[in-house]
């Protein structure tokens, strides 16, 4: 049984800082890195790992090797990277933004949760990081957009349209489920959970009008009247462009060209061209044949 892990750095343009995570993500054969996703004008980037969980007798989650990698991995983005000399496009709360956890090739959501609550509580004591947790390893359930929006994180900060430093109080509003009540300025806070697969998926806009961008994903997400089990934000994307960035919550119930048809007509009724959209990472299929093929090749190297 496998598990899937994203983990999304603030961080694109260092990189010396991307080169230590990524030595860190391969100081074990056990983990594999199946993708990656930079982009610099958000300045964030995503890993995506995958690895085996094992079980002990009575058929209760006990090991992966994904814990001690992305332990590693995170003490490595906490030792080069400097929130409070961050600054980008893209919406984030900490260096170590966020971790999501999927189940994978007939492992369970409960297994997800089980490594999420696992790294969340390493992270918060062994770092002293706040860590938030949500979707499956929280009591609740509670969404990763409602933790979100209590601690403001859709708010930008500098400029009207960018995110820089830290301006938030350090003692938090919301009490954290791991980790310190006060937040370092440096490292941010951390959000870890884990749920049944989603999508990501963007959608370029030619225009550089964040207004505009905002309306449009307002009237694209279920939050806003629009799409069901989607959630979207409206943001500047390089120069010239603007970008509409989703979270396809069910995407085999609403998927990409759906989305792709509504902000075509909402950016048509603004006199906009839109581009077309792009997922983020692959499919839970790709990504598992990815990982067999890439352990095939290291087996037989």
């Amino acid at each position: 049984m496998l598990l899937c892990c994203k983990v999304f750095f603030s961080e694109s343009r260092n990189r010396p800082g991307l080169d230590a995570i990524e030595r860190a993500a391969r100081l074990d054969p056990e983990t594999v890195i199946v993708n990656k996703f930079e982009d610099r004008a958000y300045n964030r980037t995503r890993y995506t790992l995958v690895s085996y969980v094992v079980h002990d007798s009575t058929g209760s989650a006990i090991y992966s090797p994904l814990q001690q990698t992305v332990l590693a991995m995170v003490e490595a983005a906490y030792g080069a990277i400097n929130l409070e000399q961050h600054s980008g496009a893209h919406p984030r709360l900490g260096v170590v933004d966020d971790i999501l956890l999927h189940p994978l090739a007939r492992s369970s959501l409960d297994e997800a949760a089980w490594l999420a609550k696992a790294l969340a509580a390493d992270i918060g004591n062994r770092f002293q990081v706040p860590v938030f947790l949500y979707g499956a390893a929280h009591p609740t359930g509670k969404p990763l957009d409602t933790i979100r929006r209590e601690l403001g994180y859709y708010r930008p900060n500098y400029m009207g349209n960018q995110w820089a430093g830290w301006t938030m109080p350090e003692i938090l509003p919301e009490k954290a489920d791991e980790g310190p009540t006060r937040v370092s300025r440096a490292r941010g806070i951390a959000m870890i959970g884990a749920c049944p697969w989603l999508g990501l998926y963007n959608v370029p806009i030619n225009s550089t009008d964040v207004s505009v961008a905002r309306r449009i994903a307002r009237m694209v997400s279920a939050r806003g009247g629009g799409l069901p089990t989607v959630q979207s934000l409206g943001l500047l994307h390089g120069e010239d462009s603007i970008e509409i960035a989703c979270i396809l919550l069910e995407p085999n119930r609403v998927g990409a060209d759906r989305v792709q048809s509504r902000v075509e007509m909402l950016a048509a009724q603004e006199g906009l061209d839109v581009e077309k959209g792009y997922f983020t990472d692959s499919s839970p299929e790709m990504i598992l044949e990815h990982y067999l093929k890439l352990k095939s090749d290291t087996a037989t190297a």
